[in-house]
């Protein structure tokens, strides 16, 4: 049994997505503390124009010690504003009107965190996606642990052999760790695979909200690990170790 864990982004980047889904468990790491400054838990970006890139923000209220569970929602009237930027935005997508019925429950049912919010919105996109695997919460399995040895307790505990990890975690993680506790490490580097865009220019990086309005249930072969033989773009989205392990 595979199993990925991650924080619980904002309507993340394709592949947060081939992480789950080379996975059958998994766990969202919701207790460890929010990043500072700018963060992927709480913005992404999305199309600008046919070419360029914007960045779609969830306002938040947050202090230095915050767990990301702990983080508030600055306003959720924010909702409205993102839907109309959405179906203003992406007016052309082909699937423009199917995914913002998806994905209008999801912000009506908006509350005051935005862990929930977000888990909400990444759980709703899995299902549409197909993704019939579990998942959980390191929350709702306290540790004292640090690291990679809290990951591989993760692991163990929702019944794991094998921890799904992106390359983002090479500056902490030992095969060893999870060795000690009968499970083999699994590094896994998503190479962005290029999909039609309403006629619009491929921008690599953004959410998958742009995947998902421009190809709607087909984004599934877009969010995956390539195979042996095939080539991707040659492209990597940035690395920011805390948001991404």
């Amino acid at each position: 049994m595979r199993v990925a864990v991650h924080q619980p982004n904002f309507a993340p980047w394709s592949g947060y997505f081939a992480k789950m889904f080379a996975s059958d468990v998994f766990v969202f790491l919701d207790d460890v503390q929010m990043p500072g400054g700018s963060s992927f838990v709480n913005r992404v970006k999305i199309a600008d124009g046919r070419s360029g890139a914007r960045w779609l923000t969830v306002p938040v209220v947050k202090s230095i010690s915050d767990s990301i569970r702990e983080v508030r929602l600055a306003d959720p009237q924010f909702a409205t504003q993102h839907l109309s930027t959405l179906r203003h935005t992406y007016s052309r997508a082909t699937n423009r009107d199917e995914v913002l019925d998806l994905l209008a429950p999801v912000y009506e049912r908006v509350s005051g965190s935005l862990a929930s919010f977000n888990i909400d919105l990444i759980q709703t996109v899995a299902r549409y996606l197909g993704w019939e695997g579990a998942f959980a919460l390191s929350s709702d399995r306290p540790s004292g642990l640090k690291a990679d040895w809290r990951l591989a307790d993760l692991v163990c505990w929702v019944g794991g052999d094998v921890y799904v990890s992106g390359p983002g975690g090479d500056n902490y993680q030992s095969a060893q760790t999870y060795h000690e506790r009968g499970l083999a490490l699994e590094v896994r580097t998503y190479n962005p695979i290029e999909y039609a865009r309403s006629g619009w220019d491929w921008v690599p990086s953004l959410s998958c909200l742009d995947v998902l309005l421009h190809q709607g249930t087909a984004a599934r072969e877009t969010m995956r690990y390539l195979e042996c033989g095939e080539e991707g773009v040659g492209y990597e989205a940035p690395q920011v170790p805390r948001d991404r392990p």
